[in-house]
């Protein structure tokens, strides 16, 4: 993702350094075997480091953002301190360990008061204590070392002098594998920190510049609001939860069934800034083994394997990187995944390459009830 942010020479940035501590709660919704931890809601620390570049590129993206940070940062919960529940057959959580690109952007700047928003992508590590069906089996949260992580979070800050910065934020935290294996609840967890950053002396002056600025920016722009269009298509794997319940229930061992699953998306919506894009989208999700699912869910209910539905839908751009999120309502839907689904939402984070006429790659995370994976996948797409 760092990479995906690169616009121009390293030197037009500004280097931050920043070190956040604070206290997370396992947020717990039913989906959770009782017996896991001995508090229902443990807390338990949480460490991050971050390693950043302001944008004072002068961009037009850079100007409009007020200077957003990206960087690289590193992230603990410290699962592994919450107890295992007394005389549960469980060895509890193990800490996890995440690496993951950031983007911080602040809505509201004085000379020394910020206040925005940070969100990241990249991957969690669960090095131990997964779940097993003999030694671990209320750990129903992670099944594998290697899952994805997200995170969103509100900053607020106060500048010291040219270097320092101290700040409170509060953040959510997800980790899980998107389907792909069993068990696979997942960990979500929130909390709050304090922080201290530090920039590299050799940009200050930047910093003192745009800090001191009291007048609008000048920059040339040259946008105008227009009709954007999409067309994507995109596939991904993951396990048939039908399965692995049946044979777990016959055997005591689930047993991991993947298949492929698609999913196509078209769009309409309008740009009303260089940044921003809202509209709506038709979306089409195709289910090709919801036979295998009829077999083993034990319901006697016959299933489709095409659903669709109607998605609200909202853009942001930075360079050549966007992220859209949205919410969408089924209009027909019975493919077993699920009963009873209204709503699906998803994040879908992608790059463009301007020298292919728009064309983009990405990844998209589909869920339900704003908590549950349903799957992860890899889509291409154009932009018309």
């Amino acid at each position: 993702m760092l990479a995906a942010f690169t616009a121009a020479g390293i030197s037009a940035y500004a280097q931050n350094i920043s070190f956040r501590a604070g206290s997370a709660t396992l947020l717990y919704d039913g989906r959770y075997y009782p017996g896991l931890f001995a508090e229902k809601t443990p807390t338990f620390p949480s460490l991050n480091l971050k390693i950043g570049w302001e944008d004072h590129s002068g961009s037009a993206f850079s100007e409009i953002c007020k200077h957003p940070e990206y960087g690289i940062a590193f992230d603990v919960e410290c699962l592994g301190d919450a107890l295992p529940a007394v005389g549960s057959v469980s060895q509890g959580m193990s800490n996890v360990y995440s690496a993951y690109g950031y983007f911080e952007r602040s809505y509201f700047k004085t000379d020394r008061f910020s206040f925005g928003y940070t969100a990241g992508l990249g991957v969690g590590i669960v090095p131990t204590k997964l779940y097993d069906n003999v030694l671990n089996p209320s750990q129903i949260m992670m099944s594998i070392p290697v899952n994805g992580f997200a995170t969103l979070g509100i900053n607020a800050e106060y500048n010291l002098n040219d270097k320092y910065d101290i700040g409170l934020s509060a953040y959510f935290n997800h980790s899980s594998n998107g389907a792909v294996n069993f068990q696979n609840k997942g960990y979500n967890g929130y909390g709050v920190g304090l922080s201290v950053s530090k920039t590299d002396a050799r940009y200050t002056a930047a910093r003192r510049a745009e800090r001191s600025r009291v007048t609008k920016p000048s920059y040339e722009d040259g946008f105008r609001p227009h009709f954007q269009f999409d067309l994507q298509a995109s596939g991904g794997v993951m396990a048939i939860e039908a399965v692995y319940d049946h044979t777990f229930a016959e055997t005591g061992l689930g047993e991991n069934v993947r298949k492929p699953k698609y999913s196509l998306m078209a769009d309409c919506m309008y740009k009303y800034s260089r940044v921003c894009a809202s509209g709506l989208g038709f979306d089409l999700f195709m289910t090709p083994f919801c036979d295998i699912i009829a077999e083993n869910d034990g319901k006697g209910i016959a299933y489709e394997p095409l659903s669709y539905g109607i998605s609200a839908r909202h853009e942001f751009t930075y360079n050549n990187l966007r992220t859209m999120v949205g919410v969408g309502r089924y209009l027909h839907d019975n493919d077993g995944l699920a009963q009873n689904k209204i709503l699906y939402q998803f994040v879908n984070v992608k790059y463009a390459f301007p020298q292919l006429d728009n064309a983009y790659v990405g990844v998209i995370l589909k869920a339900h009830k704003f908590k549950a994976a349903e799957s992860v996948q890899i889509c291409l797409g154009k932009s018309f």
